[in-house]
């Protein structure tokens, strides 16, 4: 049985001893705790967690049988939500605070078959200390690549997902803010192992590039309806030695 937890709060830089503001939040003990940035409050309580609809969606690729990926896992809203209809969590958040997050979101919903890796995903090239960019209170869109908007960096260290010997992976979530190709040239052996499950990942823009290399593992790619930037990377069954030709959309 999980260990149950409660939230005790004490004033900063008082006297430990001292119990007079003390407050004590008991939470619901059966229920999904997500901690999320106070700077999108109001957003939370109106329209509840951000991409609900799409996290509902993805219920129908996961199994109980199968392990789920959540690489760019922010504060865990997947992956917290898709836990139980999963055989195991592997949720992947370099950024450290809103690592934090994640594990306390974690530990207060008592959800066992989660394991959370501060570490980011990347390419056997990227491998190492890498700078992320941090743009935003909110812990999101953090990046390797941003080059503007920047308000402070922070030190991560990247590894290859292949270097974790994965394996019955069932469904893979990725948002990576545009390190998704790297991932996945350091993905090939576990996409392999794994019989190339369903990709859910997103892309801003146009990327021949993220789009050319997923065509050549075998997948087609299915836009998300009412998504305008995220895709689904099903696997087409064709042969792995064809080649995608972005520009005739089309094997040759």
């Amino acid at each position: 049985m999980s260990t149950k937890y409660f939230i005790l709060t004490k004033p900063r830089n008082s006297n430990v001893s001292e119990n007079d503001q003390n407050q004590i939040v008991s939470l619901n003990s059966s229920a999904d705790v997500h901690i999320l940035p106070k700077i999108n409050l109001e957003y939370y309580t109106v329209f509840g967690l951000f991409e609900n609809q799409l996290i509902e969606w993805c219920k129908q690729y996961c199994t109980l049988k199968t392990n789920f990926l959540d690489i760019g896992a922010h504060s865990g809203t997947y992956s917290i939500s898709l836990a139980s209809v999963s055989n195991r969590v592997y949720a992947f958040e370099p950024q450290k605070m809103t690592y934090y997050a994640l594990c306390g979101s974690v530990a207060l919903s008592g959800l066992e078959n989660i394991d959370c890796h501060k570490v980011g995903l990347g390419s056997p090239d990227q491998v190492g200390t890498q700078s992320l960019k941090i743009v935003s209170n909110d812990g999101g869109g953090s990046s390797l690549h941003s080059t503007k908007g920047i308000l402070r960096e922070e030190s991560i260290e990247i590894i290859t997902l292949d270097s974790l010997n994965l394996s019955n992976i069932g469904f893979i979530k990725m948002d990576v803010e545009e390190n998704e190709l790297y991932v996945l040239q350091g993905a090939v052996e576990t996409l392999d192992r794994s019989r190339y499950p369903p990709i859910l990942f997103e892309s801003n823009g146009t990327n021949p590039e993220l789009f050319t290399y997923i065509h050549g593992l075998g997948y087609d790619i299915i836009s998300v309806v009412g998504c305008n930037n995220m895709f689904l990377a099903c696997e087409n069954k064709r042969s792995k030695n064809t080649v995608y030709d972005d520009a005739d959309k089309k094997y040759v």
